[in-house]
C-alpha cells in the first residue's frame, strides 16, 4: 500500500471510528445525564457526578471496544481505559467545580460544558487505551 492510499485508509478509518465514538457518546451521555439529574435530587452534585462518571466509564469502555474500535475488551485494555478516564475524571471534576462555583453555571448545565471540552480529548485517549499503538485485537 503506497503512502497516499495508506493515509486515505487511515483517515477514513479514523473518521468512521470518531463517528461511532460520537454515537456511543451520545447514548452514554443521555443515559448518564438523566441519571445525574435524578441523583442531584437526593445527593450533592459532586457525588452525583462521581457515580454517573463511573457508570459512564464502564459502559463506554465496553461499547467503544466492541463498536467504535472493534476490538476485544480485555482486563489489560480495561485497566488502561479506567486509568485514562480516572485522570480525565480528576480534570473534568475540576472544570465542573470551576463552572459551577466560579462561573455560576447551573449544576444541571455545567456537565454539558465539561462534555464539550473533553469529547475530542476522550476520543484519542479511548483509542489509545483500547487499541494501543494502532494494532487491532480481534
Amino acid at each position: 500500500m503506497n503512502d497516499m492510499t495508506r493515509r486515505q485508509f487511515l483517515d477514513g478509518d479514523l473518521r468512521r471510528q470518531f463517528v461511532r465514538f460520537l454515537q456511543v457518546g451520545v447514548t452514554n451521555t443521555v443515559g448518564t445525564y438523566l441519571l445525574y439529574l435524578a441523583l442531584i435530587l437526593i445527593l450533592p452534585y459532586v457525588i452525583a457526578y462521581s457515580i454517573t462518571f463511573v457508570v459512564g466509564v464502564l459502559f463506554s469502555a465496553w461499547l467503544n471496544a466492541r463498536y467504535s474500535f472493534t476490538t476485544r475488551l480485555t482486563g489489560r485494555t480495561l485497566i488502561r481505559f479506567v486509568v485514562i478516564y480516572l485522570i480525565n475524571f480528576l480534570l473534568s471534576m475540576q472544570l465542573l467545580i470551576f463552572c459551577v462555583e466560579r462561573m455560576d453555571i447551573p449544576q444541571a448545565i455545567a456537565p454539558l460544558v465539561v462534555l464539550a471540552v473533553f469529547t475530542p480529548i476522550n476520543f484519542f485517549c479511548s483509542k489509545l487505551a483500547l487499541i494501543g499503538n494502532g494494532r487491532r485485537q480481534q
